[in-house]
């Protein structure tokens, strides 16, 4: 049976429909499964959702004011590599658009192979995924895989795995949604690969908080950036 030393963060920003059962599924976890800590990481969120967190058995960290995901992801690994107790951390959205139950997955798969990083791959399925999110998801996925000649399966998933090892040599800036293409390009330029793993794809029509002008504007920067300094290396070297 599986044996990993992990802890799950949580970024939260307004999540009270829906913290309260998330955290009860994580709960009913297998006992070989279950997490040595959850922390909530609250964006500052404008309702019940730090009262949620106080009142089960997880730890908070509360933003005072609305930052973005990528803050409250940095925060929380920044938490996570100070308490030094574990070795991944599994980074899971507060709108049970990941299911819960795909955490022993995860844990299969690094009990198996050992991998660095491990990322969920959504089904790209018009009755589950809306169709500008199979486009938008398709192509930025595509182009990732060819910025960093690796087969990147599903570039925005949040729902991922991460050694404490990455982490300590990836340095992370974004705020915002984009930080999860960050890490994607930063890892790869820092030699790290990437394993993925299927998981149910789950839309339960709440409200998303990307604000798909703006942040397409960033991950084309991102981007972009990423391929100058591939080109400023190469010409290094």
């Amino acid at each position: 049976m599986p044996n990993i030393n992990y802890e799950i963060i949580i970024p939260a920003y307004n999540a009270g429909k829906f913290l309260q059962q998330l955290l009860d599924q994580i709960k009913n976890l297998p006992l070989s499964y279950k997490p040595k800590r959850i922390r909530v990481i609250d964006d500052g969120s404008k309702d019940n959702t730090p009262n949620i967190a106080l009142n089960n058995e997880v730890q908070l960290l509360s933003i005072p004011e609305n930052k973005g995901k990528g803050f409250a992801l940095k925060a929380g690994f920044k938490e996570f590599l100070e308490t030094v107790d574990c070795d991944y951390v599994l980074c899971m959205d507060a709108d049970l658009q990941h299911p819960v139950s795909s955490a022993i997955d995860f844990m299969h798969e690094i009990e198996k192979n050992s991998p660095m990083i491990v990322i969920g791959a959504r089904e790209r399925k018009t009755e589950n995924m809306p169709f500008l999110r199979i486009l938008s998801n398709g192509l930025s996925s595509w182009i990732l895989t060819k910025c960093t000649q690796k087969n990147i399966k599903d570039g925005q998933c949040g729902f991922r795995a991460i050694h404490k090892n990455v982490l300590n040599k990836v340095n992370l800036k974004e705020d915002g949604f984009q930080l999860e293409t960050e890490f994607i390009l930063k890892a790869a330029r820092a030699g790290f690969d990437f394993n993925f793993i299927k998981i149910p794809t789950i839309y339960n029509k709440s409200l998303s908080n990307i604000k798909h002008i703006g942040d397409t504007y960033k991950f084309i920067k991102l981007v972009l950036n990423d391929i100058r300094l591939r080109y400023d290396r190469k010409r290094q070297n």
